[in-house]
């Protein structure tokens, strides 16, 4: 496996494989930001795309994205869309966190974060995350 973080001037070449996977993800959000909008923040350097490559396979298996966020202590690295051909976590959940961590050291970054369903605390739990806070959304009805 090889854990990519690809450079903003090859998004659109990039793009034809991450794209249906980061549209998986998207299913699973409340329609916030559409497939364009990522791919306008990734060129624009406000997130970051990262793509694992199965070798074996010759195949993208998984696309994910991250954005920097500069508090006022310290700066956090927040996951923000994971998308994953079906059935292979098993292949890829301990490939990814070498080359993230290695680029939050290069980028002053302290700490890494994700929101997400809560099977994400099972799977990262022995990585080292813990659950600090729960989001919860309501939608408003328009008048």
């Amino acid at each position: 496996m090889i854990t990519y973080r690809a450079e903003p001037q090859y998004i659109d070449i990039l793009w034809p494989y991450a794209a249906p996977l980061l549209e998986k993800a998207l299913k699973r959000t409340l329609g916030e930001v559409g497939l364009e909008d990522v791919k306008n923040w990734l060129k624009e350097q406000r997130q970051q795309l990262w793509l694992i490559l199965d070798e074996e396979e010759q195949e993208i298996i998984v696309a994910f994205t991250t954005e920097i966020y500069r508090y006022p202590n310290h700066n956090h690295l927040r996951g923000h869309l994971w998308g994953a051909k079906k059935n292979t976590i098993k292949k890829w959940m301990d490939e990814w966190s070498g080359p993230v961590e290695k680029f939050c050291k290069e980028n002053n970054i302290s700490h890494i974060e994700t929101a997400g369903r809560d099977g994400w605390t099972r799977v990262l739990k022995n990585k080292g995350y813990n659950k600090y806070y729960t989001v919860l959304v309501k939608e408003l009805e328009n008048d």
